[in-house]
């Protein structure tokens, strides 16, 4: 199983003048393919879009003002110094899809905030002075709208085309720019943050506290403990707070004086004695949905480091339980972690900080062991036992030492494992299937390229016919035939021979030839049209009008040489020696397919980053979603093999197919997903826009 964090050094970061460059090369260049993309859409509309988000860019990133809002405010004031009163509702409805947009791609675009940060060096720099934020994609619409020279009612509806088009391809773009600047050695900031909380009981005071790991899933945690520690009117009306050094210092007993350690006692005493409390007594309480457990249900202020610590850990596995595909059972499951993990979190603040942690490893390993099953999965379910079990066990043995997470954590990888192996060996007669279908598409276009060749050169036109009906499904099977290539010359080699034979034969010597030559040229085209099944019915039209034509040459009347015009075959239909059903049957299993390809040229290898062992989730219609396992995958074509035991049936879906879905926010790569990390940003992304409950 693929570590979801790089461990590889980052490169030395470069001068920041080149960084921003390449950035705003990208951002133009990407920004102005997706807008081209759309019909509507001038390509000079699209490059005035991509241009005003390169020089948005610019202008957020060159800003020094200490109050970083004022950049943007700049970029804002400056719009309205020019806006009519005519214009105001292309303001609101511009500013509003930013805003949807910007709310789609949070996680994307909170990173690239991150590296901005290290980037500018300014640490005060607020997420609406993003320099890819927002901001720019504002200015960038308005520079669009006002180069189409068209109606406000046609502006409103081209912006709804648009933001379809940014909410799908914005997260790549942004995914893009990470790489970019992680490329130039920018790591994502450090959140710094400092505590006004009162003084503990204890007599210690809180100082300044940084975030202990540098990147991705754990600033996001950082800012989410920060969040909820400074933001306590939203969570019960307790004074505000953040995490305090008494988390911090509390992994180390010899740090904490006697109050601390009460403190700490009695809150692992109440702990236990809700997870007595929270047991399941009956079939049913371990199929419902579970409730994410706060503070308040241990009576503790979500000020002080174990209340931040709580309602952290609260929000994070309130989000995961409304995640609407991880089964209900399994969910219940985690749940039963809550407690344990809460209080392992009072005596290792490593929880949060460190990407790798075990018991975040297990919880993310958890959701990847349970995709692709019903969500109305029953515990009785053989994977969702098997989860129950080493959750039983963990609730039971994991006290503040995440050591013992280590068994459990390869028990749950071993169970990924082996549920792949078990997907790919039922899959296995469908993708040989597959394969062959492939390879036998693969013959026909050789054998078809050939028929093209061999057309244009002067021949009888009885043999011209002849390569058509016949013979070019003779070279087809000889293209597949897994001998190093002998049928293919063979059979190369006979139609040689036989137009040879109807040639003017000008000497003695070429006449003995063809003599000696006729007898075993036609036990090789009967050989030939045997492998191809053709019937000597059909056959003996065309040997006895070849019998005819090499008499005459061997008297030296040679036919009338004819040559096919391309006009003439590009009119003859191509060879398809392959039946292609939307539907069939293979080794008892129905195989379906979605947009099956006509041409393998049409795949360009390494596009989608589909792979094996990944699980895709596809939305196939309004009414229809599905998760399903990459059991196959052809790096010719970019067809991809999707199995799941509960569907009864296996897709087989085209790269144009998964191309169009992805491109349309339809399809998912699920295989990536830390289902922890994502609770994680999904907690923050509510508290930030005051959704949380």
């Amino acid at each position: 199983m693929s570590e979801p964090f790089d461990k590889q050094p980052l490169p030395k970061p470069q001068d920041p003048f080149f960084v921003l460059r390449d950035v705003r090369n990208l951002l133009e260049r990407r920004t102005s393919e997706m807008a081209q993309q759309i019909d509507s859409v001038s390509i000079v509309a699209a490059k005035a879009l991509a241009a005003a988000i390169g020089e948005a860019h610019d202008e957020l990133a060159h800003d020094k003002r200490s109050d970083a809002f004022d950049a943007a405010a700049g970029l804002t004031a400056s719009r309205m110094t020019l806006m009519c009163d005519t214009d105001l509702e292309l303001d609101i409805r511009i500013s509003d899809l930013a805003r949807r947009v910007a709310e789609r791609c949070s996680s994307a675009l909170w990173r690239t905030h991150q590296r901005y940060i290290t980037l500018l060096a300014r640490p005060e720099m607020k997420p609406d002075a993003n320099p890819v934020g927002p901001e720019a994609l504002i200015a960038g619409l308005w520079a669009l709208c006002n180069a189409c020279d068209v109606s406000l009612e046609r502006k409103l509806a081209l912006l709804d085309q648009l933001e379809a088009a940014l909410a799908a391809e914005l997260p790549v773009i942004y995914g893009e720019i990470n790489e970019l600047l992680a490329s130039h050695g920018i790591e994502p900031a450090q959140p710094q943050y400092t505590q006004s909380a009162p003084a503990r009981g204890d007599g210690t005071n809180s100082g300044t506290v940084t975030s202990g790991s540098g990147g991705g899933a754990s600033d996001v945690l950082a800012a989410l403990q920060q969040a909820l520690g400074g933001s306590a009117t939203n969570l019960s009306g307790a004074p505000s707070g953040a995490v305090s050094s008494a988390v911090s210092s509390a992994g180390s007993n010899a740090a904490l004086n006697a109050a601390t350690l009460v403190m700490l006692n009695q809150l692992t005493t109440k702990l236990e004695q809700l997870q007595l409390a929270s047991q399941p007594d009956s079939a049913a309480t371990e199929t419902e949905k579970p409730r994410a457990l706060k503070a308040a249900d241990l009576d503790l202020p979500p000020g002080q480091p174990e209340g931040v610590a709580l309602e952290t850990l609260g929000r994070i596995f309130e989000a995961i339980f409304n995640i609407w595909d991880l089964p209900d059972t399994v969910k219940t499951a985690i749940g039963r972690l809550q407690i344990p993990l809460l209080r392992l979190s009072v005596c290792d603040p490593s929880l949060f900080s460190d990407p790798q942690h075990p018991a975040r490893k297990l919880i993310n390993s958890i959701g990847c062991a349970a995709l692709g099953l019903p969500r109305e999965a029953p515990r009785s379910h053989p994977i969702s036992s098997r989860l129950w079990e080493i959750v039983s066990e963990v609730s039971h043995t994991l006290q503040g030492d995440a050591a013992v997470l280590v068994t459990p954590l390869q028990e749950v990888e071993k169970i990924i494992a082996e549920r792949n192996a078990a997907l790919k060996a039922i899959a296995a007669p469908i993708a040989a299937h597959l394969a062959n279908a492939e390879a036998a598409r693969r013959g026909d276009e050789r054998a078809n390229q050939w028929l093209r060749d061999i057309l244009t050169q002067p021949s009888a036109r009885e043999f011209h016919h002849f390569f058509h009906e016949f013979w070019v499904r003779v070279m087809a099977a000889a293209a597949n035939a897994n001998d190093g290539g002998t049928s293919w010359q063979e059979a190369e080699e006979t139609a040689g021979d036989l137009m040879w034979t109807v040639l003017p034969k000008e000497g003695t010597d070429d006449r003995k030839r063809l003599a000696a030559l006729v007898p075993g040229l036609i036990k090789r085209l009967n050989g030939g049209l045997d492998r191809i099944n053709v019937s000597q019915e059909t056959r003996t039209p065309f040997l006895d009008a070849c019998f005819n034509l090499q008499t005459a040459s061997l008297r030296g009347t040679a036919p009338t040489l004819v040559t096919l015009t391309n006009d003439e075959i590009a009119a003859l239909p191509a060879l398809q020696a392959t039946v292609q059903a939307d539907n069939e049957d293979v080794a008892g299993m129905q195989l379906r397919w979605l947009n099956r390809p006509d041409r393998a040229a049409n795949y360009r290898s390494g596009s989608g980053g589909v792979a094996v062992d990944q699980w895709l989730q596809l939305t196939t219609d309004e009414r229809t979603t599905l998760t399903g396992f990459v059991a196959w995958f052809s790096a010719g074509t970019g067809t991809t093999l999707l199995v799941n035991p509960d569907w009864g049936f296996a897709l087989a879906a085209s790269a144009d197919y998964l191309e169009e879905r992805r491109r349309a926010a339809k399809m998912s790569n699920l295989s990536s997903r830390a289902i922890f990390d994502l609770g994680a940003e999904e907690a923050l992304r509510l508290i930030a826009s005051g959704g949380a409950a």
